[in-house]
């Protein structure tokens, strides 16, 4: 069991790191994201809190090789603190992206009017709300009341909230794109499809955490920390799956994949031609008894090597080479030269 839950984290660490930079280079170097301003916008804080939360698991796994199962406090309350702040950020943002959408449907020209700038700034105060969230979870008290308030601070303002916001987001962008189906108008069929799959792979990875936190209220423990095996794995899907969602759904993104991907096998293919030919080249010297020298250094010497001559042969070629004189300016000198008088 410990070797298939490092395995499957190890995973999600590595899909998150690299899908989530690829996801950020793609988006901000190459516009491999074509969506609307708002819609990438949100994507790009989306991974980086994505990003953050795969940093926190690779910190976690280390401390475990090292530690064992119980970590440090230090390491246990920090830790802590940035998981819960991650996770919420990657809830609001999952929330923010689905309402963005919807409003982009049924108010598209009041949509295009919004800025990156204004889009960003939106995001950094949902990054500076989600800093308040974990407190209660740092508040170690024995008290039951303090700890079910815990629990419902959970249920009630943060999970169930993001759920429904979700939840209803979703199914009012499906109704808005089937009123405007019969209505004639056009719709982007990538970026619905993008934010849909987005907002089934958060509800998938929230719901088993939201029963968790309902067991332990009604302290059924048991049944709550079965759950809670589930919800280990599910958020954690919720972390790894944008990339994957954008690959399918996105077709801007997937041209852009396939074609790095080209040219990653391109240089490999050519690196590889170039290692084989030197090595064959390498033995067939070998065998004749000469030195042995890597492909395409021949013409480089033929190239930079030039003849030697004699010492003093380019003086002498100067001194009997005559002088280059601009084209006519031999019949002005004759001119200018004085008539010679008889004696």
């Amino acid at each position: 069991m410990v070797v298939l839950w490092i395995s499957f984290s190890v995973f999600v660490i590595l899909s998150s790191f690299l899908g989530d930079t690829t996801i950020l280079v793609g988006s901000i170097k190459y516009n491999a994201l074509i969506l609307s301003k708002s819609t990438v916008a949100i994507m790009q804080h989306l991974a980086v809190s994505d990003l953050l939360t795969s940093c926190l698991y690779t910190i976690f796994l280390i401390s475990h090789a090292f530690t064992g199962p119980e970590p440090c406090n230090f390491i246990l309350k920090l830790g802590g603190y940035f998981f819960y702040y991650n996770i919420y950020a990657s809830y609001s943002f999952t929330a923010a992206l689905t309402t963005v959408k919807l409003l982009s449907i049924k108010y598209p020209f009041r949509v295009r009017l919004w800025t990156k700038r204004k889009v960003h700034l939106v995001c950094v105060i949902i990054w500076v709300l989600c800093l308040l969230s974990p407190i209660p979870y740092q508040l170690h008290t024995t008290r039951k009341i303090f700890l079910q308030a815990k629990i419902w601070f959970e249920i009630v303002i943060e999970l169930l909230l993001l759920l429904l916001v979700v939840f209803t987001s979703a199914w009012l962008i499906y109704e808005a794109f089937k009123v405007l189906r019969k209505r004639g108008n056009r719709i982007r069929r990538e970026g619905l499809l993008t934010v849909i799959a987005t907002a089934v792979v958060f509800t998938i990875s929230v719901l088993p955490g939201l029963v968790t936190n309902i067991a332990y209220q009604q302290a059924d423990y048991d049944s709550g920390d079965k759950v809670q095996k589930v919800y280990y794995y599910t958020v954690r899907i919720n972390v790894m799956a944008n990339f994957y969602i954008y690959s399918l759904t996105v077709t801007s993104f997937r041209k852009f994949l396939l074609e790095r991907a080209r040219l990653f096998k391109n240089f490999i293919c050519c690196t590889t031609a170039a290692v084989e030919e030197n090595i064959t080249r390498s033995h067939t010297r070998v065998k004749n008894g000469q030195k042995f020298q890597p492909a395409g250094t021949e013409m480089t010497r033929v190239t930079n090597h030039s003849k030697q001559q004699p010492a003093g042969t380019e003086i002498k070629r100067m001194a009997n080479q005559p002088e280059e004189q601009p084209a006519g300016t031999e019949m002005i000198g004759m001119a200018n030269e004085p008539k010679q008088l008889p004696a």
